[in-house]
């Protein structure tokens, strides 16, 4: 799957972050029209944050956290021009692995999926459940999944 092309590190290192951070803005607040005060919260201080690069360009990122429901799947972001390629499922099955490691007895994820990529997640195992629901001015969906141990 992660080639040498491809590679995931844990943004730890106020450079990494700032990445991070490049990526969700490109991606959130200037195609999305997301409010930066909407896409940049307290959370960010104390969930797991990675980075894909293709070469040594970052193009996708994505981050987790644990909380009393479980791991949340939060932030998954590719530039535009690298969509297409797999990089958002790479991120996702790496956040899986991560965490896995970390809380090994922490089965349930879930996520809020903005309703147009919900069939990503659903390829990954996803389910929906409740109703769809604005955040950030976009409609999603709530999908858990449950990881086998």
């Amino acid at each position: 799957m992660e080639s040498k092309k491809n590679r995931i590190i844990q943004a730890i290192s106020p450079e990494e972050i700032e990445q991070v951070f490049a990526i969700r803005t490109e991606v959130f607040v200037k195609e999305q029209k997301c409010l930066p005060s909407e896409e940049f919260d307290e959370l960010d201080a104390v969930a797991k944050h990675y980075l894909l690069f293709d070469d040594a360009t970052p193009v996708a990122t994505g981050r987790y956290r644990k909380t009393d429901k479980g791991i949340k799947v939060e932030r998954i972001a590719t530039l535009e021009s690298a969509r297409g390629r797999g990089y958002a499922s790479l991120i996702i099955q790496h956040i899986f692995s991560e965490s896995a490691k970390e809380y090994p007895d922490c089965t349930h994820y879930y996520l809020h999926a903005q309703v147009s990529v919900m069939p990503l997640y659903a390829l990954l195992g996803f389910k929906p459940y409740g109703d769809t629901f604005i955040e950030a001015d976009i409609v999603h969906q709530a999908m858990e999944l449950e990881r086998k141990l």
